[in-house]
């Protein structure tokens, strides 16, 4: 924990050195899933040429190592600091809610950095943040990574305990922070087939399934780099009335807006995830 906390406190243009080393290192060196990101690259936009699809490939292992230094920061960093270099356009979505005492889920993707956004909301909702996370089988990095994502004040709620958590507090207003866009386990059942980045992709259904049990509106947070190591993020509507919808629909609203982010921003996605490893069972 110590050299992670050394890490934290160095300043930016100096971890910005050792993550171009890093990203140097894991792209010609030890070639980081290289086959997976191709693999995914391909599939996603078989329009680009060899050339446009290198050059993705190469920006987002400079992506990656930022997004996992930039986050070591948040073991550190000031809340002065970190609002210099976060910000979030419409924050008032989401406190409008909360005024109203109504909940909601807050949904995003794995594009830029995620443990960024998941703290900028902690430092300017007006809501508690239920973040939903799975457990690291190392204890160490567990730990290590709920003290990042509970900075500036959210509680971290492991995914099998999150429909227990939202039982509790139904009546008190509250945001569920998730990342949905990750692949399910194999064994999953509650999953919703979906297109999305040109493939038929399997999402897990629990989103759409909490949102229409409560019948709370779910937005989704899409992030932007605007340079190194500074962000900004907007919420936009999924739906406000879940209830109304099929969870396939909901589950389709989303993976439309994870698409477009990524179609603006294809280097800021985590292709090096093994997203597509499950085929559509036959109809």
């Amino acid at each position: 924990m110590i050299l992670f906390k050394l890490v934290s406190r160095l300043p930016f243009w100096l971890l910005y050195i050792i993550s171009d080393m890093m990203a140097f290192f894991a792209e010609h060196i030890l070639q980081y899933r290289k086959a997976v990101i191709l693999k995914n690259l391909q599939n996603s936009f078989p329009d680009k040429s060899k050339k446009e699809l290198q050059k993705i490939k190469s920006r987002y292992y400079k992506n990656l190592t930022d997004v996992a230094l930039e986050s070591f920061k948040l073991l550190s960093i000031s809340k002065e600091e970190f609002t210099k270099r976060m910000k979030i356009l419409n924050v008032e979505k989401v406190n409008n809610l909360y005024d109203k005492k109504i909940s909601v889920i807050a949904t995003t993707s794995h594009l830029c950095n995620w443990e960024w956004m998941l703290a900028i909301c902690a430092v300017h909702f007006k809501p508690s943040i239920d973040a939903v996370y799975q457990q690291i089988q190392n204890t160490f990095f567990d730990n290590l990574m709920l003290r990042i994502r509970s900075r500036f004040g959210s509680i971290p709620v492991e995914k099998k305990q999150v429909f227990r958590e939202s039982l509790k507090k139904r009546n008190i207003p509250h945001v569920i922070a998730l990342v949905a866009d990750q692949s399910p386990p194999v064994h999953d059942e509650q999953v919703i087939w979906a297109p999305f980045m040109n493939q038929d992709t399997v999402f897990y259904s629990g989103m759409a399934r909490l949102a229409k049990s409560f019948k709370w509106p779910i937005v989704f947070g899409e992030m932007r780099r605007l340079r190194r190591g500074y962000y900004e993020m907007e919420f936009k509507d999924i739906c406000n009335s879940p209830e109304e919808y099929r969870d396939d629909q909901i589950i389709n609203m989303y993976a439309e807006m994870v698409e477009a982010s990524i179609r603006e921003n294809p280097e800021s996605w985590l292709w090096s995830h093994n997203r597509w490893k499950r085929e559509k069972p036959a109809d």
